[in-house]
């Protein structure tokens, strides 16, 4: 079995699962793979990314039947692979990609100001006003810990408890924890932004997790300014 270690601009791909709707991550990988090795294999990853959404640190592996030298895999897959997805690391290890994760590290990009940088229009949510950071830190605050997020899932889940353990904001929204809902981080940032530019009260946040409803919390950021930072496994 092999780890490999994957980084991705998501921006014309329709997320990492396989669909018929479009392009994927994982589809390109499969190709990828077969065109080097001429075996066929689907590969796994840590964590579904939506349409849009890009990957810094996303964890994926597959198995391959006649074995090869990491280092030759790694080399082998970038030259086919296309030029916006890219192998980073590749090491030979026996693990599962989502039941063996510890936790998982996401960034969501903010560009403020009355105009945006144009390089970073696909991968930053352009606001045009100053979010208040002290507010942002304060609502936080009420995130931290094991709660049952629902408000902040856009399907219903069976498990909707999951533990943050930290969320920074300087421009750039780093939220870690042990699993996310689905559209959980998006609509968490969409959430915080209303109580940076004033629309929420950050006292409101156990109020809004209280209420398990997905219309008291704030709007779902946009995808492109998502990142799948890191997935971290074993002893934190």
């Amino acid at each position: 079995m092999y780890k490999v270690l994957i980084s991705y601009d998501g921006t014309h791909y329709f997320g990492w699962q396989k669909t018929i709707t479009g392009p994927s991550i994982q589809e390109e990988l499969e190709k990828a793979i077969h065109r080097l090795t001429h075996e066929t294999v689907l590969p796994e990853a840590a964590s579904r990314t939506d349409r849009g959404v890009h990957a810094e640190g996303q964890v994926v592996q597959f198995r391959l039947e006649h074995e090869w030298a990491p280092a030759k895999l790694q080399l082998g897959l970038n030259a086919v692979l296309p030029k916006d997805i890219r192998i980073k690391a590749i090491e030979r290890k026996e693990f599962h990609p989502t039941l063996d994760a510890t936790g998982k590290e996401y960034h969501y990009r903010i560009c403020q100001g009355l105009a945006q940088d144009p390089t970073l229009r696909l991968y930053s949510w352009h606001l045009r006003y100053t979010l208040d950071r002290k507010k942002i830190e304060q609502a936080a605050k009420h995130l931290i810990g094991a709660h049952d997020f629902t408000a902040f899932a856009n399907e219903e889940e069976k498990d909707p408890v999951c533990t943050l353990e930290s969320i920074e904001f300087d421009g750039i929204f780093r939220i870690r924890g042990n699993r996310f809902l689905y559209k959980m981080v998006r609509n968490l940032v969409g959430t915080l932004v209303y109580v940076g530019c004033g629309k929420i009260s950050p006292e409101t946040i156990p109020e809004i997790l209280a209420s398990k409803d997905r219309t008291r919390a704030g709007i779902t950021a946009p995808a492109h300014g998502l990142y799948l930072h890191q997935v971290q496994y074993g002893l934190k």
